[in-house]
């Protein structure tokens, strides 16, 4: 194949089709991308309405954009490719992953003061309790969902412990957040203008816990949110209802797409899965592997601010950039063999926390705490879980999971 007819090639390539990503995402085409043609442009298949999108692909200019929040802005146009994922872009504003400085800074700093490393290490024995009822409560089927089943039971009562919610609340907390984030999958969102609605719900279950919190701080995250403070100010009512929803949606949906993905990983290559069985030291290791080798969200959004130059290309002012977190954690300068699933790589670069500046993803050592917990006690409770059918993913660029994963093993005794 001629140069010319590569590029050709790569200029046809949409990389909003879905039927790239049916199955994983396209690691191929990223590959031939981070070689060829570093910055890309696709349409928006799905909603041909919208303007569409530069891709950024290579681990260096990811992490270049994240930290030039002048040039390339959270706050202008949101996180996620569609300017409408059906509620207002001012109300996406008001959460810290939407915001530019000066805003962003002062909603991080408030955030540090609730979502400090001593209150998320204090949960480490409840979150080993959470994942063993979850266990407990299908070790004698010989079967289930991991996504269903494990993956959200835990990740939901993890998120709902810590924002003080009921136990009985769970299963609608994470209907709300696949709402929020499952924008594209009929299955999440059956409806596309159903998110208002649900969300005014939402924000009628919120504000009351909000408004008792502030008169009756109790231990919980929405306590300390709520009487978390800079230079005399506190959150809104309204920035507290949509940081809540954010906790929610980010504590339901991440954890429990990178456990599913990294439960696949580790069945699929039962060589890496027996080594971690045999030495359980290896985890905080293979959590990084696994976290690298799947992030939780194939992308974020970044808002040009002005024309730039990038690898010959011209970004315009208001263009749409998509910071491809799946091709950058498997950028050849940067892995070696990176298409390789390794637990003992060691030193992972992964962009799946975020690629640098002030966006790193605050719940990152919560994160990394509930998926060591879940991994290991799996393993060692389900040693010989096998799938037992094909795992159905997403149907959505944004999220990089699976809506179903079943698996079959043997009941341990006792069961």
């Amino acid at each position: 194949m001629t140069a010319t007819a590569v590029h050709s090639g790569l200029e046809q390539v949409n990389l909003s089709d879905h039927a790239l990503w049916r199955d994983d995402p396209p690691f191929e085409i990223f590959a031939r991308l981070r070689a060829e043609r570093p910055v890309h442009w696709s349409p928006i298949s799905q909603f041909p309405h919208e303007a569409g999108f530069w891709s950024i692909v290579r681990h260096a200019d990811i992490r270049e954009i994240s930290l030039d929040f002048e040039t390339y802005s959270s706050e202008r146009g949101g996180v996620v490719l569609v300017d409408d994922i059906g509620v207002p872009l001012d109300m996406v504003r008001m959460q810290p992953i939407a915001q530019d400085p000066p805003r962003h800074d002062r909603m991080k700093q408030l955030f540090q003061q609730a979502f400090t490393p001593k209150r998320i290490a204090a949960h480490a024995e409840a979150i080993r309790q959470i994942v063993d009822r979850a266990i407990d409560g299908v070790a004698a089927r010989g079967e289930c969902c991991l996504v269903n089943d494990i993956g959200a039971h835990v990740t939901s009562r993890v998120i709902g412990s810590l924002l003080g919610t009921p136990e009985d609340d769970d299963p609608q907390l994470v209907d709300w957040s696949n709402m929020i984030v499952g924008f594209e999958d009929p299955d999440m969102r059956p409806e596309f203008e159903m998110l208002m609605p649900e969300l005014q719900r939402a924000f009628e279950y919120v504000l009351p816990k909000v408004l008792e919190r502030r008169e009756n701080p109790t231990g919980d995250l929405v306590s300390a949110l709520a009487h978390a403070e800079i230079d005399g100010e506190r959150l809104t009512d309204d920035e507290m209802v949509l940081t809540f929803g954010l906790l929610m949606a980010a504590g339901n949906d991440s954890t429990r797409a990178v456990y599913g993905s990294s439960m696949l990983a580790l069945m699929r290559h039962p060589e890496q899965r027996q080594m971690l069985i045999d030495n359980p030291d290896l985890i905080d290791d293979a959590v990084e592997e696994c976290l690298r080798f799947s992030p939780a969200f194939a992308y974020m959004r970044r808002t040009a601010t002005r024309d730039v130059e990038l690898h010959g290309q011209t970004i315009h002012e208001g263009d749409k950039l998509a910071l491809w977190y799946v091709s950058g954690n498997r950028d050849e300068t940067i892995y070696d063999e990176p298409e390789r699933f390794d637990i003992t790589r060691g030193r992972v670069q992964h962009q799946s926390f975020g690629a640098g500046g002030r966006h790193f993803c605050l719940g990152a050592a919560l994160a990394r705490l509930e998926l060591k917990t879940m991994l290991l006690r799996t393993i060692e409770r389900l040693p010989d879980m096998r799938p037992a059918g094909p795992a159905v993913r997403a149907h959505s660029l944004f999220l990089n999971q699976h809506k179903s994963i079943p698996v079959s093993f043997t009941p341990p005794p006792g069961a």
